[in-house]
């Protein structure tokens, strides 16, 4: 089972069959189609469905969080795709519109990079951002993440190809 974690404004939990209708209507934004790699537009109920079965099925192995306010309901979705063998997890969010620019992903990243090292004693978490996509970067750097380098053109996103920036950390706990 997932971990609830707690921030200052947010809790982080598994996704519930019942945020369906919220994920869908949050998650059907071109703008995060297009900002993410593989992320279906329009996003529709099915979608969400289909997305949340999967999170629940994948549980620990793979943690999906719901992003939610402490005294409201889902904002986003955050994840953290597991190697065990190399003990490391790839990062992976996106935040409804509406809640955009007020720190809350920088504030869930920070939270999960630590769930990552602390609990699930990861030596490496990574992510990677489309070149053009400044925000995400600085979400990654406030969540302690490094720039590491860019994969010139290496995505194809919507028949042209983009910029990969990567970011990573690794654990400073002894072995």
């Amino acid at each position: 089972m997932t971990h609830v974690i707690r921030t200052a404004r947010l809790l982080l939990c598994p996704l519930r069959a019942e945020q369906a209708p919220r994920l869908a209507e949050l998650g059907n934004d071109p703008l995060i189609a297009a900002h993410t790699a593989n992320f279906p537009s329009p996003y529709t109920l099915a979608c969400a469905q289909a997305y949340i079965a999967l999170a629940t099925e994948s549980g620990a192995s793979n943690p999906v969080f719901a992003i939610e306010l402490r005294d409201g309901g889902l904002i986003g979705v955050i994840n953290l795709k597991l190697s065990l063998r190399h003990r490391s997890g790839h990062l992976g969010y996106w935040m409804g519109a509406g809640y955009r620019g007020a720190g809350y992903m920088s504030e869930a990243a920070r939270a999960v990079v630590d769930h990552g090292f602390r609990v699930l004693q990861l030596h490496r978490v990574e992510s990677a951002c489309f070149g053009f996509n400044e925000a995400s970067a600085r979400v990654l750097e406030n969540a302690g993440l490094v720039a590491e380098g860019c994969k010139r053109q290496a995505f194809l996103k919507d028949g042209q190809y983009q910029d990969l920036l990567l970011f990573g950390a690794v654990s400073k706990a002894p072995y």
